[in-house]
C-alpha cells in the first residue's frame, strides 16, 4: 500500500491525458486554480496543526510534498475530467454529478483504508462524503460563475471554520 497514492495519481493523469479536453485546458483554467487557491488556504488554515482531514506519508511523499502533488497535478485533472463531460441538460447534470461523486469517495475510501488519508478533531467519512458533494457542485458553479462561486465557498468555509472550531492563524 505504500503506492497508493503514487499509483492513483498516475492514473488519474493518464486518464486526463486519454479522456480530458486538454486541448482546451485555458477554459478550464481559472476553475483550476480556483481550486489550487482553496486547497492552498486549507493547508494555511490548518497550518500543520489542526487537520480535518490529513494526507499520511507515501513512499517518497511527506505531508508537504503530498498536499503539492495533490494541489498541482491530482486536482488540476480532475477539474478537466470533470468539466470535460459536464452535461447542459439538468438531469444529466444530476446524474453526472453523482457519479462524480461516487468516484470520489470510491478514491478516499481506498485513500482511507489504505491509511493514505486520516480524519481529525470531529471530521469522518461522512463529512467526507459532503464536502465531496459540495466540492463538485461548486466546481461546476465557479466554471459557470466564478464571482458567486467564490462568495458561496467563504460561506461554506465560515461554515466549516465555526463548525468544527478551527482556530485561526
Amino acid at each position: 500500500m505504500f503506492l497508493l497514492r503514487v499509483v492513483l495519481c498516475l492514473i488519474l493523469v493518464l486518464c486526463c491525458w486519454k479522456f480530458g479536453d486538454l486541448k482546451n485546458w485555458r477554459k478550464y483554467y481559472p476553475t483550476i486554480l480556483y481550486l489550487i487557491a482553496n486547497n492552498l488556504l486549507y493547508s494555511f488554515f490548518v497550518n500543520g496543526k489542526y487537520f480535518l482531514w490529513k494526507l499520511e506519508p507515501d513512499f517518497l511523499l511527506n505531508h508537504a510534498f503530498s498536499v503539492l502533488v495533490q494541489t498541482f497535478i491530482i486536482f488540476p485533472c480532475i477539474v478537466i475530467l470533470f468539466l470535460s463531460y459536464s452535461p447542459n441538460n439538468r438531469k444529466n447534470q444530476i446524474i453526472y454529478l453523482l457519479i462524480s461523486v461516487a468516484i470520489l469517495v470510491c478514491i478516499e475510501g481506498i485513500m482511507f483504508i489504505g491509511g493514505k488519508i486520516t480524519y481529525h478533531n470531529g471530521w469522518n467519512f461522512w463529512w467526507s462524503i459532503a464536502f465531496n458533494f459540495i466540492w463538485v457542485i461548486l466546481l461546476r458553479f465557479h466554471y459557470l460563475k466564478p464571482i458567486p462561486a467564490w462568495l458561496v465557498s467563504i460561506l461554506f468555509t465560515a461554515f466549516f471554520v465555526i463548525y468544527f472550531h478551527v482556530p485561526l492563524p
